[in-house]
């Protein structure tokens, strides 16, 4: 029986748009922050293996973490002050959307969150 390996999807939230990081394809998406995106985008992450990680952003992340649970998809919800610390401590000081995504991946993979 193959074991399946967890993928760390970093999510970047803001009011009007996500940015995603696949940390399994190096791939980076975009996408509005409207429910319908949301889900189509849910969708094809598969149960059991993608684990999506975002800072707690408030209300902006509502939809997002309604759309994951539906789903019955892995994720967890950071304090910002925790996530940038190990940015920081790898010297990496620019500040952008696609960035924080994969960080938010990267750290998902550090530290493993439950």
């Amino acid at each position: 029986m193959a074991m399946i390996v967890q993928n760390y999807v970093g999510c970047d939230i803001s009011k009007a748009r996500l940015d995603l990081f696949d940390e399994a394809s190096g791939r980076y998406q975009r996408i509005p922050n409207q429910a319908e995106a949301i889900e189509a985008y849910v969708a094809g992450l598969c149960a059991g293996r993608d684990f999506v990680v975002m800072e707690a952003t408030g209300v902006y992340d509502r939809l997002r973490r309604h759309a994951l649970a539906k789903a019955g998809d892995a994720f967890s919800r950071h304090n910002p002050a925790h996530t940038s610390h190990p940015a920081k401590s790898a010297t990496q000081r620019a500040k952008t959307d696609r960035l924080d995504a994969r960080m938010l991946s990267s750290y998902g993979r550090r530290y493993q969150p439950a």
